[in-house]
């Protein structure tokens, strides 16, 4: 298992569009990604989980990546986080 630190730059947090991209990038990896927000473990590849996770701009994240491309997974869900794109 890898993991990092991250803070959402997304002035949205990750609600609506930029939570559902979120979902996308996550499906194409084979890993278990899990965001640890406020103590509570949130899977990055269910949009209801991350809508319900009241992730808001300037929260801090951990985003925990486990199996065969998790370094790659990791990279790019904490590229995305941090970019902050709408």
């Amino acid at each position: 298992m890898v993991k990092k630190d991250v803070v959402v730059k997304s002035v949205s947090g990750l609600h609506a569009r930029p939570g559902s991209a979120l979902v996308e990038l996550a499906l194409t990896f084979k890993s278990d990604i899990k965001l640890i927000h406020n103590g509570n473990s949130i899977n990055a590849k269910e949009i209801l989980e991350i809508m319900m996770g009241n992730i808001n701009c300037g929260d801090k994240l951990t985003v925990e990546v486990e199996g065969e491309d998790e370094q790659k997974a990791l990279e790019s869900i904490c590229d995305y986080i941090e970019k902050g794109e709408e």
